[in-house]
């Protein structure tokens, strides 16, 4: 259905609002937060290497587990609410060596946090496993590299 008159203005004013709200509410981002975003705009391979027993986790502050890993962003999104977001997902094998799904969300607020959810699923189960949800301070937890 195509605008017109009233309708149009209303919509226009509408968005109008919508975006000076969200630009007077915006607190300017970390500088390590623009020069990820910078990185990954730029097509530059982007790595995340991540020390988890360096980062704290989202209930109690508590430190992760002695795990070290990384990961090249292949795809990502940026959203006002969660900032940098990207996943991986991948076959792995648990301790008793049953197949499972690994499950690893990744955002980087505008604050330069960066939240790591982890999540499993077992072959043949009906609902994933939480792993934890950990915050990392960059460059001491996690560290982007290009």
């Amino acid at each position: 259905m195509p605008f017109s008159g009233r309708h149009l203005l209303f919509v226009v004013s509408l968005l109008a609002a919508t975006n000076v709200s969200t630009i007077a509410k915006a607190d300017e981002p970390s500088p390590k937060y623009d020069a990820v975003l910078s990185a990954l705009r730029s097509s530059s391979n982007v790595k995340l290497l991540l020390d988890l027993s360096r980062c704290t986790t989202v209930e109690g502050g508590k430190p992760g587990p002695p795990l070290q890993g990384g990961l090249m962003i292949r795809s990502f999104g940026v959203t006002a609410q969660h900032g940098i977001i990207f996943a991986d997902v991948h076959q792995t094998l648990d301790s008793l060596g049953h197949p499972v799904t690994e499950y690893i969300h990744h955002s980087l607020s505008r604050d330069g946090k960066l939240t790591v959810q982890a999540a499993t699923l077992a072959q043949g189960a009906a609902e994933v496993e939480d792993q934890g949800k950990f915050v990392c301070e960059l460059p001491d937890g996690a560290r982007f590299v290009w």
